[in-house]
């Protein structure tokens, strides 16, 4: 009413318009602070129940693969090696069966199974630059360790340097390759 009246009577409102107008004016914003509360007291629920007790809409699903990691560490070797195959053709863009399958391999007895797994890891990874540099380092690990192959270890390890200049791990690899041509 403190708007209505002051508002009707600028606009030239007079008499029983006046008052109708007054009226009208006091519903209005009756109901504008009505749904204005409403709504920012609804916002403010939201945002303390989503606090407090989150659903996982935001958030997107991560798959898990438990049951081959279950057949890993019962020594499984065999079992777990299908059934990340499985994984892998059931998901062909997912990079962590692949991952987990060339650690497998890596602490396995063939170890030389290790490097295509960590390949098309890193294929299919291609701009997730952690991923890379991730497989890129297994990769080194497996020339420089089990399968002993120092010339395929320079040529990851350039790559290293090449793919991730001014990083710590691309001055640490410029380093063993000074000391690999060294020996």
């Amino acid at each position: 009413m403190l708007f209505g009246l002051p508002l009707g009577y600028l606009l030239g409102a007079r008499g029983f318009l006046l008052i109708a107008f007054t009226i009208l004016a006091a519903v209005a914003m009756g109901w504008f602070i009505r749904r204005f509360t409403a709504g920012v007291g609804a916002g403010v629920a939201n945002a303390l129940l989503r606090m407090v007790w989150p659903t996982g809409h935001t958030t997107p699903y991560a798959r898990t693969y438990s049951r081959e990691q279950a057949l890993a560490v019962r020594g499984d070797h065999k079992g777990a090696a299908e059934a990340y195959a499985a994984a892998m053709a059931l998901h062909p863009d997912d990079t962590e069966p692949r991952i987990q399958a060339a650690e497998l391999q890596f602490r396995g007895p063939t170890p030389e199974a290790a490097v295509p797994l960590f390949v098309e890891a890193r294929r299919l990874a291609a701009g997730d630059r952690a991923w890379e540099l991730y497989t890129t380092q297994r990769l080194i690990d497996l020339y420089l360790g089990p399968l002993n192959q120092p010339d395929r270890a320079r040529v990851e390890l350039r790559r290293l340097v090449d793919r991730f200049p001014g990083t710590r791990e691309a001055e640490s690899a410029k380093e063993f390759l000074k000391r690999l041509k060294q020996s």
